[in-house]
C-alpha cells in the first residue's frame, strides 16, 4: 500500500505499529505497518513494488510520513 492509503488506514484507527526491518534483498530496508485485524501490511510505491531504502533514517522519515510518532525497528 502506498503512503497515502496507509495514512488513511492510520487515521481510521486500524495500524497499530510501524515496523522497519532488513529486507532480504541487498542490505535495504523495507517499512511494514502491523494492522489491527492481524497481520502486516507492506509500504508499496503505486505499482505496488515494495519500497527499498538504503538506510534506517529514510525508512523512519517514510513511517512517520504515514502518522506514527515512533518506529520499531526490528532485530532478525
Amino acid at each position: 500500500m502506498t503512503v497515502i492509503e496507509l495514512r488513511r488506514l492510520y487515521q481510521d484507527k486500524q495500524l497499530i505499529e510501524a515496523i522497519i526491518e532488513s529486507s532480504s534483498e541487498d542490505e535495504v530496508w523495507i517499512v511494514e505497518f502491523r494492522h489491527n485485524r492481524g497481520g502486516l501490511v507492506l509500504l508499496t510505491d503505486e505499482n505496488g513494488k515494495e519500497c527499498h531504502y538504503q538506510d534506517v533514517d529514510d525508512a523512519s522519515r517514510s513511517a512517520l510520513d504515514v502518522g506514527f510518532k515512533q518506529v520499531r525497528i526490528a532485530n532478525k
